[in-house]
């Protein structure tokens, strides 16, 4: 495998996972992982998760692992599930600037677990796209941001989950921290090990501490979260002379097409799953229309709406109409 030998030899290789496509280089290797931070665009002094093809790999690249972390491993592995520990120490500096912490995720995907296993070390692997900018769900997506800055993408088709990871910190035990929410839900993690788990969000706010102001997921035109109906959004914008492009559920992209420019679909109306797998998608494909301005649906029900909003609000900067 051309990839692998890439890795090998000290270079970074895009590949898809089974939430979003990766940025891989061998997490052992000092230089290679700081030429992940340079395509990107990425900040020296964040960390970056590194995926492993075995179970076995918590014990072996991270320290004091608890008991409840086993049972998560046990059931969501492999899984859309970072769990962030104390490192043990064998990785390469530039994975965990500053930190004593690593996060470790074993992806499920039947041609990433064999990558890993080709390459023959785990991969530090964030997203493959450019720092701020909507996620990769597909090979194209990693050509748009990235195309001369990396040697190679593994062209996997479109991925299934379609969102990141849910990252929960455990380097606390009694004290499970939600760092960013996804498919894996906090209630099924609570189910999973019996015990209460906190999102980061929520502890911020309760603390008054400031969130981060660093840009996650936005496209290259402004995105409003619709609050009021669709109508006055839409009039709105309207009167701006905007350009509307609608990121929504298909009944509503359907009952408005002929009053906006363009829109993408999400998929059925209340079907989160769809809404998150599509999200990514949609925002990359009307950025590349002649709309000026997206207007995009949130969704409140259900436990997978919160990585949703997560997303859709940061995408949106939490600009709202």
């Amino acid at each position: 495998m051309k990839g692998a030998q890439l890795i090998e030899n000290g270079e970074i290789v895009a590949f898809p996972t089974d939430t979003v496509y990766g940025l891989g280089a061998d997490a052992t290797n000092d230089e290679a992982v700081k030429k992940i931070f340079k395509a990107k665009g990425r900040p020296m002094d964040r960390p970056i998760s590194v995926l492993v093809a075995n179970v076995e790999d918590l014990d072996k690249y991270a320290t004091d692992v608890p008991e409840a972390v086993k049972k998560l491993a046990a059931k969501f592995w492999p899984g859309p599930l970072t769990i962030i520990l104390k490192n043990k120490g064998l990785l390469a500096p530039s994975v965990t600037p500053g930190k004593t912490t690593v996060g470790l995720r074993m992806p499920d995907h039947p041609l990433t677990l064999e990558f890993i296993e080709k390459c023959g070390t785990p991969l530090s692997t964030p997203s493959a796209n450019s720092t701020g900018r909507p996620s990769p769900t597909r090979a194209e997506h990693v050509m748009d941001d990235l195309d001369g800055k990396i040697p190679a993408v593994i062209d996997g088709g479109e991925t299934s989950f379609g969102i990141e990871s849910t990252v929960i910190d455990f380097s606390n035990p009694n004290k499970p921290l939600i760092l960013r929410p996804g498919n894996i839900t906090k209630e099924a993690i609570e189910a999973t090990i019996n015990k209460i788990v906190y999102l980061k969000e929520e502890e911020a706010t309760k603390a008054n501490q400031p969130l981060s102001t660093e840009k996650h997921y936005e496209p290259k035109i402004p995105v409003f979260i619709v609050e009021s109906s669709w109508t006055e959004a839409i009039q709105k914008m309207q009167t701006k002379e905007e350009k509307i492009a609608l990121l929504a559920n298909e009944t509503i992209t359907e009952k408005f097409e002929n009053e906006v420019g363009t829109s993408f679909a999400l998929g059925a109306p209340g079907d989160l799953e769809a809404a998150n797998r599509n999200f990514f998608q949609g925002l990359r494909t009307l950025e590349q229309s002649s709309a000026t301005v997206i207007l995009a649906e949130p969704y409140t029900e259900g436990a997978l709406s919160v990585p949703y909003m997560n997303r859709l609000q940061n995408a949106a900067n939490k600009k709202t109409i």
